[in-house]
């Protein structure tokens, strides 16, 4: 059941999961999004969607407590976010600010990509600012439902500290 509410008004961050193959990063994500309550979730595409097994096993049934959208076209699913909020990209690109300098807004939309294909072009040029998360390691590949996990503790970070952007 889609639960859109108070979170969709744009007051609270999103995360826009484009197209996610894995319904275990799905319910991972939700299970992220709940632990920085309040935010939402918004599935685009192929995305599994909560009320398979797999989705709600994950989630630990935060599926059913944290506000949830799903569109067919990720174009759709920004254009929507875009009427109340930044949309940030989280692609390793080369102009992509290191999360914890990033001066986002804490009702952010980060847009997550597909687990093989990443974030289109196209997505790409509707978002006003892309992130990576700074790595060592020599694959530069963190796994999409852990990348949210990163992005969640920064704004709960903030939250907590008061602090906007370093």
């Amino acid at each position: 059941m889609n639960r859109i509410g108070t979170m969709f008004t744009g007051k609270f961050p999103l995360f826009v999961l484009d197209s996610l193959r894995s319904a275990f990063n799905v319910g991972s994500v939700f299970r992220t999004a709940e632990s920085i309550s309040p935010s939402g979730v918004i599935l685009t595409g192929i995305s599994a969607r909560p009320g398979g097994r797999k989705v709600g096993r994950t989630s630990r049934g935060t599926h059913g407590l944290v506000p949830w959208r799903w569109f067919q076209e990720a174009t759709e699913a920004v254009l929507y976010a875009q009427c109340s909020r930044m949309i940030v990209a989280v692609e390793n690109t080369p102009d992509a600010e290191f999360l914890h300098l990033a001066d986002f807004p804490l009702n952010a939309a980060f847009v997550l990509g597909n687990e093989a294909d990443g974030i289109s072009d196209e997505i790409l040029e509707m978002c006003q600012m892309r992130i990576i998360i700074p790595q060592s390691g020599r694959r530069h590949c963190i796994n999409v439902s852990s990348t949210a996990a990163m992005i969640a503790w920064e704004i709960q970070r903030r939250r907590l500290t008061g602090e906007k952007h370093v």
